[in-house]
């Protein structure tokens, strides 16, 4: 009430109160507003990035396919072997140091001031050869002349060919001919045999002025590879021709190979990178063990020709049994076989050979294509 006792009007107090109201308006207004601008300005999803699938379909991508396989090749080896002497007589030259290589065709010793010839045959010398004679040890003998370079004829039996391609090799090394005198004849103590077309000496017995006898020991090699096997991946490959990749060469390789005897591919697979590196952990432990050890390693097994093959999203087929299945390529149903998967695709071929253009991803009710 004031002075004349009349009452005043009562005082607002809810100013504060709208204020914060207010100001609280604001700042969901403002809010809202950066939200809206941060929308306005987020970078679109880069077109690489986006997903393949998300328009139905695809470009089918094509690339060579060789079905490359790891193959483990083990090479058997044996002990040492012994090199005798085919003579008796006293020792006039003898060419022997550890580590050395003695190739068959060579001459590394002579007895009685006569160069004896090395010799690798397949089947050691058992019996004195003439000419008409028939048998493995007459064809293992034309075949090893043959590698040498010289005109024997290729075939199990001692024919005057053999005769002058023996006597031209002779000639070589200055070693004993096969002459009219002695009827024309091999005789089985006429060479040095060798266990295999290259041996390595790793010990020498005799020397010069040294008397032998018949089987005198000589010098001792290194292990000689008894035999070469092959294990093969268990599971299903790529059919067609093969071959097995040994220092970027193509060596032939059937599917069903365990055993590997052809010379060509034997030579190829003893002087890779992958035996010498194999063999050499192998003759460590060897040393440790003073016996014989296998030499394992692994080498690529792979198709002959590549194949084109389409790499394609698993959604992407249909009529699926077991590998045949169908996929719808620029509007039409297409038989296809799958070979594979990687990195989340399926690698597919065309049974027609035909080439895949756009594929359906999902193919809902696709027609049949067999």
């Amino acid at each position: 009430m004031d002075a004349d006792g009349k009452r005043r009007p009562a005082t607002r107090r809810r100013q504060p109160l709208a204020m914060s109201v207010v100001a609280l308006l604001v700042v969901i207004a403002l809010a809202a507003g950066v939200g809206c601008g941060f929308l306005l300005v987020r970078p679109a999803i880069p077109q690489s990035l986006r997903s393949s699938t998300a328009s139905g379909s695809i470009t089918a991508a094509k690339s060579l396919f060789d079905d490359a396989r790891d193959v483990t090749v083990t090479v058997h080896t044996g002990t040492g072997r012994t090199v005798a002497s085919p003579k008796s007589g006293t020792i006039t030259a003898y060419g022997c140091a550890p580590g050395q290589t003695i190739d068959s065709g060579t001459s590394f010793i002579a007895v009685d001031e006569v160069p004896l010839l090395a010799l690798h045959t397949a089947v050691p010398p058992f019996r004195d050869l003439q000419s008409g004679m028939r048998g493995r040890d007459v064809a293992a003998l034309n075949a090893e002349l043959r590698r040498l370079g010289y005109a024997a004829p290729d075939g199990d039996a001692m024919t005057w060919d053999t005769i002058l391609a023996y006597n031209a090799l002779a000639d070589t090394v200055g070693a004993a001919r096969l002459v009219k005198d002695n009827g024309w004849t091999l005789a089985k103590d006429a060479y040095v045999w060798l266990d295999g077309q290259s041996v390595t000496i790793r010990s020498c017995v005799a020397g010069i002025g040294a008397s032998i006898d018949v089987k005198s020991e000589l010098l001792t090699t290194d292990s000689q590879s008894q035999s070469v096997s092959v294990t093969m991946p268990q599971d299903e490959v790529v059919a067609g021709d093969r071959v097995l990749d040994v220092d970027g060469r193509m060596v032939d390789m059937p599917q069903q190979t365990t055993v590997i005897t052809d010379s060509s591919t034997l030579a190829a697979l003893l002087g890779s990178d992958a035996y010498r590196q194999a063999a050499g952990t192998a003759e460590s432990s060897e040393s440790a063990s003073d016996g014989a050890s296998d030499v394992t390693f692994t080498l690529q097994w792979l198709l002959k020709t590549p194949i084109d093959v389409w790499s394609l999203p698993p959604t992407a087929f249909y009529a699926q049994h077991d590998e045949q299945a169908c996929v719808v390529s620029d509007g039409k149903p297409v038989a296809v076989t799958v070979i594979g998967s990687r990195l989340g695709r399926s690698m597919a071929t065309v049974d027609s050979g035909a080439a895949l253009g756009k594929v359906r991803t999902n193919p809902q009710g696709g027609k049949p294509c067999r």
